[in-house]
């Protein structure tokens, strides 16, 4: 395994996670930067970030999704997607659960899911050149209301110590 670094950075104005998607009221974005000849792709990748989620995780996840009825949102249903990940295939314009595959190509996935309190997109991209491979995680919120409002202020913490810890474990799996 070569070296790796994990980054916060902004999103850039071009990126595609932002087409036609409006007012955007909360961003991030983190990046694995990784010193690596291999060759991967989105589905790889996909993979790889399904298998490498702690138990943890899915603590924090099943608290999430508390909270997100209680406010009355989609908990974003993908149904045992965990269990099937090396035959998951996503397509642009699928729908998996609650969540709609806004956009895919070999190098870059984004989802989204939009409710009546707040939309989201996150996004997956993969840039690799001279034996560098840049993963960058993004999301991109648009609140809606006070009770999109609350909601994000309850979960920004927890997202923003989850999304840096996902990067660090799959570094070990690439």
């Amino acid at each position: 395994m070569g070296n790796i670094q994990i980054i916060e950075e902004l999103i850039p104005r071009n990126d595609k996670i932002f087409i036609s998607f409006g007012k955007v009221n909360y961003e991030d974005r983190f990046c694995l930067i990784h010193e690596s000849k291999k060759i991967i792709n989105i589905d790889f990748i996909i993979v790889k970030l399904i298998k490498t989620i702690p138990k943890w995780f899915d603590l924090l996840l099943n608290l999430r999704n508390v909270i997100a009825r209680i406010f009355g949102l989609k908990t974003g249903k993908i149904g045992n997607i965990y269990k099937k990940s090396e035959k998951l295939f996503l397509k642009q314009d699928q729908m998996i659960g609650d969540i709609f595959i806004f956009f895919k190509d070999k190098n870059h996935l984004i989802v989204e899911l939009n409710d009546k309190h707040l939309d989201f997109r996150f996004s997956i991209f993969i840039w690799q050149k001279e034996g560098i491979t840049i993963i960058s995680l993004s999301t991109i919120v648009k609140i809606n209301n006070i009770f999109g409002w609350i909601y994000i202020f309850l979960i920004k913490p927890f997202h923003r110590l989850i999304i840096p810890n996902l990067l660090k474990c799959l570094s070990s799996e690439i």
